[in-house]
């Protein structure tokens, strides 16, 4: 009897949602922040971070309330995740995202 391995697809964030105070001390409840660019190579990735009201205004093609720049070192092993997802880890892992809550679909 042959039995199939099945791989099971891990879900990776589309954003991530945190309430946030914007550099002009407003505050945003529940804010969709997602990775909109990302550049470079194994050794170095540069991320844009965009911010925006909410999912709808995003899908709406709202513009994005506030741009952050970050830059990282992936993971290249064969088992690390793709690089938009060590993104989001990289981000939940700064002071400025602790609390964030993945936006998954």
């Amino acid at each position: 009897m042959n039995v199939k391995k099945i791989k099971t697809r891990k879900v990776n964030p589309l954003a991530l949602k945190k309430n946030i105070v914007l550099k002009n001390d407003l505050q945003v409840k529940d804010a969709y922040i997602r990775i909109d660019t990302v550049s470079g190579s194994k050794d170095s990735l540069n991320i844009s971070v965009n911010s925006y009201v909410s999912q709808d205004a995003f899908n709406n093609g709202k513009g994005y309330l506030e741009q952050n720049f970050y830059t990282f070192t992936p993971s290249v092993k064969d088992d690390s995740a793709n690089f938009i997802k060590q993104g989001y880890e990289f981000l939940k892992s700064l002071t400025e995202y602790n609390g964030s809550v993945d936006v998954l679909e």
